[in-house]
């Protein structure tokens, strides 16, 4: 079961930003003066090799975030099994804000995983936990 979910992280795909995203209720929180808003996917179901669209927005002590980090932590029975990063770069840097779409293979259907959105700036961190369950 555990090799079957890895081969399902490591086939999740991140790709180009997102161009419009569907009606999702905002998640806000905040450390020292880092205040994050995540547009979180629509669902917690995401069809298999269909775009979900995420949006972040970043502030520090009220401005646009400069040099605000991103990663998505994938975990498997609270355990974190794959990192991935937005355009594949580990060194992401946005400012302010940026859109994606997440494309969870065939692999991850009926795998119970948590995806786990950190945004960094400033030395602060917040993240966002989102359980996902994948169908056909």
């Amino acid at each position: 079961m555990r090799v079957r979910v890895m081969a399902a992280i490591v086939a999740v795909v991140v790709v180009a930003p997102a161009v419009a995203l569907a009606a999702a209720k905002p998640l806000t929180a905040s450390s020292g003066p880092l205040r994050v808003t995540l547009v979180p996917p629509p669902t917690h179901s995401p069809v298999e090799n269909k775009n979900v669209p995420i949006s972040v927005t970043a502030t520090l002590n009220g401005k646009p975030a400069k040099r605000a980090t991103a990663k998505y932590e994938f975990l498997f029975g609270g355990a974190v099994v794959q990192t991935e990063y937005p355009r594949y770069d580990k060194h992401f840097t946005f400012n302010g804000h940026f859109s994606d779409n997440l494309v969870f293979p065939a692999d991850a259907v009926g795998e119970p995983l948590t995806l786990r959105f950190v945004i960094a700036d400033d030395g602060h961190s917040v993240g966002f936990n989102w359980t996902i369950d994948t169908v056909k």
